[in-house]
């Protein structure tokens, strides 16, 4: 380590005299400052840029524990390697000096090997942490030229697919919205998770870029079935042209499941339920919803319906249920301008529930129009300790 910089803190002139001998020998290059009292040892450090801190512990002004403390406290401080002198031994003192902040003690009188040792000791952990210190700034440049990476080819893919399918952009934006909001509700995943459901949701039609133009504005599937033969290619596709860039791997598994239907009927491995991954469950139905929409031109509520009459064939139950948490949430469905949600906490008898009531497990535990009473109110509290409420208990506004 180049250009070591030592402070020698104590109001012994004699002891002083000592430590600069042996650093002067040990260390001929070295920077070293002087203090002899506590007070004027933290003006130094405020000043200068040090290393090692040499302190007695019965200072002047701030004691040598103290001063350790201050250097912890301090974001610019804290690396400092501090070694404490004390010219007795207290078995207690030293153990709550270590715990707090000191790195190591050296005994009066001294004993140059000893001395020397202790120091060396201390410059091979500066040595260590300089080291990992300029490894972790190299991880992190490396992750922001990653991300960057990431990130252009992301701007890049959804460029092209945007140029082919000009109403991709706003679709697929809407689609990674509603995505993760309900993996964000389910609780399933953690924050790289939700990354990837919303990336493959951005990326969603990569796959078609394949297809010829008369086919590029069709959906994949409609019903749950494919809407042309050729439509068996867009996820073996997105999988082709995704899988062999590393960081997309999952994105590339992710898309490439999205149109499994939930009875396996689908594409292209004809997985079902459980084994078709979760990120691709979610993307599916809103992706569909979406889909109604923008090529049926159907408002939010028909569209809904139409989603619900094949939850369980063509999509996981769950993710239905979540997607019309996600509709009310926003207001997009007719109705939810006259409806609140309501949490368990504040239920209350009279009220009006106003959409049917569902549970993880997916039992209705309550349709739409029931007036809640306290009977049902303990219901719905105790069921919730088992079998948790999707989402909020919506109901009428008075």
């Amino acid at each position: 380590m180049e250009n070591l910089n030592f402070l020698v803190v104590d109001d012994d002139k004699s002891t002083i005299s000592n430590i600069r001998a042996i650093l002067s020998k040990a260390f001929p290059n070295a920077g070293l400052l002087i203090a002899f009292n506590g007070k004027e040892a933290w003006e130094l450090l405020q000043k200068n840029k040090l290393d090692i801190v040499i302190a007695d512990y019965d200072l002047p002004e701030i004691n040598g524990l103290d001063l350790c403390q201050k250097i912890r406290a301090s974001k610019s401080l804290r690396h400092i390697y501090f070694i404490m002198i004390t010219g007795y031994i207290d078995k207690e003192l030293k153990i709550k000096a270590l715990e707090n902040c000191v790195d190591d003690f050296i005994n009066e009188p001294f004993e140059y090997d000893d001395f020397i040792s202790r120091l060396r000791a201390g410059v091979r952990v500066l040595k260590l942490q300089q080291q990992v210190v300029e490894e972790n700034k190299l991880l992190s440049e490396l992750a922001q030229a990653l991300e960057k990476q990431i990130s252009d080819i992301k701007y890049l893919t959804t460029k092209v697919i945007s140029l082919r399918m000009p109403f991709a952009a706003e679709l697929s934006k809407k689609v990674a919205n509603g995505a993760v909001w309900i993996a964000k509700l389910t609780s399933n995943f953690d924050e790289e998770e939700l990354q990837d459901i919303e990336f493959a949701s951005s990326l969603v039609y990569v796959g078609k870029l394949c297809l010829p133009d008369e086919l590029i504005e069709k959906p994949v599937m409609t019903n749950g079935s494919i809407t042309h033969q050729l439509m068996c290619q867009v996820p073996l596709k997105a999988k082709e042209l995704l899988e062999n860039i590393g960081t997309f791997k999952n994105i590339a598994n992710i898309i490439f499941h999205i149109w499994e239907n939930f009875d396996g009927s689908g594409i292209p491995k004809k997985l079902q339920s459980w084994q078709i991954p979760a990120q691709s469950r979610i993307i599916r139905v809103v992706l569909d919803f979406e889909e109604l929409r923008t090529f049926k031109k159907i408002s939010a509520d028909e569209a809904l319906e139409q989603i619900k009459k094949e939850s369980r064939r063509l999509y996981d139950p769950k993710v239905v249920l979540f997607l019309e948490q996600f509709l009310l949430q926003y207001r997009e469905l007719e109705g939810s301008i006259n409806e609140k949600p309501v949490q368990l906490q504040d239920l209350k008898e009279g009220l009006i529930i106003s959409r049917d009531v569902y549970t993880y497990s997916g039992l209705k535990l309550l349709p739409a129009g029931v007036i809640l009473n306290q009977k049902l109110i303990e219901m719905i509290l105790s069921h919730n300790t088992t079998d948790p409420i999707i989402g909020n208990i919506w109901t009428k506004i008075n």
